[in-house]
């Protein structure tokens, strides 16, 4: 009889540890509108407090993850501007050699080489003034924090809720074994409390 009631015990408080946790996970994000009960009001943490997720979110981003400077550097490393210069040097070419009238062609034959000289001699400054402005203009223009919360205001709930539960699973599922067993715990604690007292 002691057995039976040993058992019992430990797969209540078990299963009361598990349903515990896998509620509260749940409760992170439902119910997502606000819905009153009698005088209180219930809603998912993660709903009722977006707008303070969304700011809190959007300023360790910038800080801590991605900072104009970080975007910066990788859109401007070296490599692509060495790229990009190229490019735009041979368009350059391409553009100018089109908009000359084929009169003034004819008669200046060396027209490819005059213009391939102005802009290997004048293309590298040109393009360097470019990419300050760029930049300058950029560093202005560009608020991470703004776009970061922009992106969160703009999120489905239901979405995040998959997102969330599509990343985390694993962990999420280890929250509900740790409830099953600090519950079976509770169980076993229970039992001997009763049983020696």
């Amino acid at each position: 009889m002691e057995i039976l009631r040993f058992v019992l015990m430990v797969l209540i408080g078990g299963f009361i540890g598990w349903i515990t946790n896998k509620v509260a996970i749940k409760l992170l994000f439902r119910p997502v509108n606000p819905i009153k009960i009698l005088f209180v009001t219930f809603q998912g943490v993660f709903p009722k407090r977006k707008d303070q997720m969304a700011v809190s979110l959007a300023e360790t981003i910038e800080k801590e993850l991605l900072s104009k400077e970080v975007i910066f550097s990788k859109i401007l490393s070296e490599e692509n501007l060495r790229e990009a210069k190229a490019k735009i040097k041979v368009a350059l070419y391409e553009k100018i050699l089109e908009i000359i009238p084929s009169m003034i062609k004819m008669f200046m034959s060396n027209i490819d080489e005059l213009i391939q000289n102005f802009i290997d001699k004048d293309g590298d400054k040109l393009f360097d003034e470019m990419i300050e402005k760029f930049e300058e203009i950029g560093f202005e223009n560009l608020n991470i924090q703004d776009i970061v919360k922009e992106r969160i205001d703009s999120l489905d709930f239901v979405e995040f809720e998959k997102i969330i539960f599509g990343l985390m699973n694993k962990e999420l599922k280890h929250i509900e074994i740790i409830g099953l067993f600090l519950g079976m715990i509770i169980g076993v604690i229970q039992f001997g409390i009763n049983y020696f007292l």
